[in-house]
């Protein structure tokens, strides 16, 4: 993956702005409220760094549901390949340097195969065997039950980021939890327009630990 170069990335986000100066107002408006607004065209970009691969997510797409952030991709699960979407609700994120739980609600699940329609998984949505409703129940047909996921239960679900290897040892991303963990807590999250906005709320009183850990 080619890496882009800090003046490349600046230059990207001049024309950006340039070319949605309403967009930057409604960023602007929520910061002055104490609100993260992210673009969901930030989003977007992201998921096009997703490393290829037989099992990785394709053609992800990220809209938004107000107040719910619709996601979509085509996965291959046991030989099939599927066309998911839903919607997301974020409930809270709870960050701290030992955990980064993320508790969420998965609704408006839809399914789609689009090849081996004769196969295991197409005859178990075909039959409605599969309770899209309550997606938690779909982990009874995971073989192993990935060690991020702490909670699941009907279409809630509660997962701890630093269960995944990439964050968990990545230096960059530790010294950054480390640093904002004293100082910042998360809000209400939610998208409008094509925003996901994020609310904060902050933490004088945290100030020495992270400026310790900023120099760290």
């Amino acid at each position: 993956m080619q890496q882009l170069k800090v003046s490349q990335i600046l230059k990207s986000l001049g024309r950006y702005a340039a070319s949605h100066p309403r967009l930057f107002g409604e960023i602007a408006r929520h910061a002055l409220n104490r609100r993260l607004a992210v673009p969901l065209d930030l989003v977007r970009w992201a998921a096009t760094l997703i490393p290829a691969g037989d099992k990785a997510p394709k053609d992800v797409t990220v809209i938004a549901q107000p107040p719910a952030l619709g996601l979509g991709a085509t996965a291959n699960l046991m030989g099939t390949e599927l066309r998911v979407d839903a919607a997301l609700l974020i409930d809270a994120i709870e960050a701290t340097t030992e955990a980064v739980k993320v508790t969420f609600r998965v609704r408006d699940l839809r399914a789609s195969v689009l090849n081996n329609l004769q196969g295991n998984l197409a005859k178990l949505l075909a039959s409605g065997a599969l309770n899209l409703s309550k997606p938690a129940s779909l982990l009874n047909f995971v073989p192993k039950r990935p060690p991020a996921i702490l909670e699941a239960k009907e279409d809630r679900f509660v997962i701890d980021l630093l269960k995944f290897p990439q964050l968990a040892d990545n230096p960059g991303f530790q010294k950054a939890l480390r640093t904002m963990t004293p100082i910042l807590a998360i809000g209400d999250i939610y998208t409008e327009g094509d925003l996901l906005v994020i609310g904060l709320k902050a933490n004088p009183r945290g100030l020495k630990e992270s400026f310790q850990a900023l120099r760290a």
